[in-house]
């Protein structure tokens, strides 16, 4: 009897120890890094222009019910670093709940926060179909197609997926290819 009650106090140490881990998986300077980063790039689309009517910049959080307190995280960093405007365009951030969308909105870009690979998957086809940027939290989703990701290590390095980046059809100014690492 005892030891069934020490077994319980066992799981159930691990159940809170892993979800207290699972809460943790995101670094803050990593969501600090993409809030500042992320924005810039999609600045970086030679036809930009063609996808802001109203010189409306709307990047679309996607995510889970319980990866939301990191969406409103980043959501909030991308706020307080551009004030809702970047290079004379309105800046607009939303967060989108995967369990509540059945539509998906034609935004300017999509960032992409723990999301399953099905639904990670109709986003991409989404955004690729529409000539738009998936940013991924972590680069391991490029398996996923996720276009761009940002790794922080004693330096920041942006990733591009270049298998997928025919796939969405996007063109950047050159000065971007400097800049990045490029994932075969």
């Amino acid at each position: 009897m005892i030891w069934s009650y020490i077994k319980t106090a066992i799981i159930t140490t691990l159940v809170l120890f892993s979800c207290q881990i699972q809460g943790q998986n995101y670094d803050p300077l990593l969501l600090r890094a993409q809030a500042s980063i992320f924005p810039r790039i999609i600045l970086l689309d030679q036809k930009l222009s063609e996808k802001t009517p109203g010189k409306e910049l709307i990047i679309d959080i996607i995510t889970t019910n319980q990866s939301k307190h990191i969406a409103d995280e980043l959501k909030t960093s991308i706020r307080e670093k551009y004030n809702d405007s970047m290079e004379n365009n309105k800046l607009t951030v939303n967060i989108i709940e995967i369990e509540n969308l059945n539509e998906i909105p034609v935004a300017t870009a999509y960032i992409v926060i723990e999301i399953p690979e099905p639904s990670f998957k109709k986003i991409v086809t989404h955004a690729s179909n529409h000539n738009r940027i998936v940013f991924s939290y972590n680069y391991t989703d490029f398996k996923n197609n996720a276009l761009i990701s940002l790794l922080v290590k004693e330096k920041t390095y942006i990733y591009l997926n270049k298998p997928a980046i025919k796939l969405y059809n996007i063109k950047f100014l050159p000065v971007f290819y400097k800049i990045i690492k490029i994932i075969e």
